[in-house]
């Protein structure tokens, strides 16, 4: 009987996450350095939101976006590279060749993609990668991560801890239910 009320508590949470789901946003910090890079950045986030799931610009940390090097790095690019990740000081620096082979837009979305962990820039991949729900890290939001989900429902947990409370509870099953397309 026991196995029963359990799966039977584990439905009546999709069905409520499911219900409870409302419209997210992320958020990605990085500094972009001057306006073409800037604008080149917020026009790359904004490629990949939707009214669902924006994703926006947080200045406050991150890495430092800038076209071309500067002090230490400033050395030349090699002409194939459109863009390169150096280490300056305690800042991780993106670099953008001001001179790519590919346009500075590109280039931005080539490098935040790395950066993200972005298999391609869709709005669909970054709701998936951003969002927290895809906790097995696979790149699909699905039944294994609800499982996840759940083992530590009601627990400390960092794994399904999507709202960031320190707790796994019926917020994250929500925030699950707005990301979780069957």
């Amino acid at each position: 009987m026991k196995p029963v009320r359990c799966q039977t508590l584990r439905s009546g949470l999709l069905a409520l996450a499911l219900l409870v789901g409302s419209a997210g946003a992320v958020t990605v910090k990085v500094r972009p350095q001057g306006p073409e890079v800037t604008r080149a950045v917020q026009e790359a986030l904004n490629a990949i939101s939707t009214k669902d799931s924006s994703v926006r610009l947080d200045t406050d940390g991150g890495a430092v976006l800038t076209l071309g090097g500067s002090g230490a790095t400033a050395v030349p690019f090699n002409p194939d590279a459109a863009w390169r990740t150096v280490k300056v000081g305690n800042d991780r620096r993106i670099e953008f060749n001001p001179q790519g082979p590919v346009p500075l837009a590109q280039a931005v979305r080539e490098a935040l993609a790395t950066e993200l962990g972005l298999k391609e820039w869709t709005a669909a991949a970054a709701r998936v990668r951003l969002s927290g729900a895809d906790l097995n890290g696979d790149g699909s939001i699905d039944l294994t991560d609800l499982a996840l989900l759940m083992k530590n429902y009601g627990q400390s947990a960092t794994v399904g801890d999507l709202n960031g409370d320190r707790k796994v509870d019926d917020a994250d099953v929500g925030l699950f239910g707005a990301q979780y397309r069957p």
